[in-house]
Order: structure tokens, then sequence, then C-alpha cells
């Protein structure tokens, strides 16, 4: 009976033992492989436009005509901008200029009124050849803009005067001029909003001027400007 027991304790072990290595070497299941996850896109690298010239406008540096004070008005820098005080009479504009040539670029700055009649032009010239060859473009201080080209002193309106919502008008009012000059092809942006795009292929190069005009006869107008920038397109 003992053996009987044993024999029987023993198969009952073997039985058991197999049982468990059967399980520990049963061959393992189909691993799923990861599901690759989405390639990110490359991160494109911003355009910028090359800094041609930059001025803050905050005090006289050469390359720029000297101050001017006379009959016509006065160009002077104070409170860390240029003022350009026009006087009407003399007719005409009364401008600053820059003795650097561009051809194809981008133009900011800022004009600010600071006194004297609304009814004015403050603006840039630009492809500027000299005082009687040039494009200007002008806003008002009583919100009109346009784009003029002067021929040999005869002048071409290009777009306006129109009034526009975006330009800032009044004393003491700031405005942000953008001027693009891209072959045949002037552009004009204020604060922001794009105004105007005209086509012209006068001329192709030419330098920068600030300029200031007041419009009522006996009257003046002083305009103020800052943060000058001229880029590559």
């Amino acid at each position: 009976m003992k053996f009987k027991s044993l024999l029987f304790i023993s198969v009952i072990i073997a039985i058991t033992c197999f049982t468990i290595l059967a399980g520990c070497t049963e061959p393992p299941g189909p691993t799923t492989a990861p599901t690759p996850g989405p390639t990110p896109a490359p991160t494109p690298n911003p355009v910028t436009n090359t800094v041609l010239f930059s001025d803050d406008l905050s005090q006289w540096r050469s390359g720029w005509e000297s101050e001017y004070d006379g009959s016509s008005g006065k160009v002077f820098y104070s409170g860390n901008s240029l003022h350009i005080r026009d006087n009407d009479p003399p007719d005409g504009s009364l401008y600053h200029r820059l003795s650097k040539n561009f051809n194809n670029f981008i133009l900011e700055v800022d004009t600010k009124m600071v006194a004297g009649t609304i009814d004015n032009w403050q603006g840039v010239t630009v492809r500027d050849k000299d005082e009687d060859n040039y494009y200007d473009f002008s806003i008002s201080a009583d919100g009109y803009y346009g784009i003029q080209k002067f021929e040999n002193s005869r002048l071409t309106q290009l777009s306006g005067p129109t009034s526009s919502s975006y330009i800032k008008t009044g004393i003491g009012a700031t405005n942000r001029l953008h001027c693009e000059v891209d072959g045949n092809t002037l552009s004009f942006s204020v604060n922001g909003h794009h105004l105007i795009t005209v086509t012209d292929s006068t001329f192709k190069e030419g330098g920068v001027t600030l300029s200031v005009n007041s419009c009522p006869s006996n009257s003046y107008t002083e305009v103020a400007y800052t943060n000058l920038v001229i880029t590559t397109i």
C-alpha cells in the first residue's frame, strides 16, 4: 500500500511538473509592430528682407542734407525725430534728401502731425532723380492719400487723392507708411492696410526724400519723421 501510494503520488507530481514545464515553454503569440506616427513637417525658415538702410531719425547723420531754416520753412532735429515745417507761400514741398540711390525696395517710416494745418501732404519721394523727376507717396492729416509722378516738373496723378479710414487724422496722429517699389509696380500701405497699387515705368532708380507740403495759402504745417527702414523686396 505504501508503494502504491508513493507511485500514485509520483505520477501526480510528474504530470503536474510536465504541465508547468509545458506552460513555461509555450511559444509566445505574434508581436504587433508599433504603428509609426506621422513625420513632422519641417519648419520653414522665415523669409527675412535684407536691410539696405535704416535711421531712427533721432539726430542728424551723414548721408542726409544739412538742417535748414529759411523763408520756405525749416528742417531740424528735435525730440528724437526729424521735423519738417513747410510754409506756404512759397508754393511747393519742403523736403529732406538722403544721398543714396535705390531701385527695388520696401520703405517704411513713421510720420506724426505736430502743428499747423491738417490740409497738407506728408510722405516720401522715391526713385528721385532731382527736384523735377520722382515718384511721390503721400498722405494728408485730414485722411487722404495719393501716388504722384513728377516728370520734368509735370504732375501726373497715378492715384487719388482718395480718402481712407485707415489714416489717422488730426494733430498728434502718427501713421506708419509702407511703400513698395518693384520694377514697374508701386504699392502703398498705411498702418498695415493696403491702399493702392499702380504701375509706371518712367523711373528705374534714384534717391529718397522726406517731404511736407502745406496746402492753404498763408499757412504752415509741421510733421515729425521717425524710424525709417529700407529693405529688399
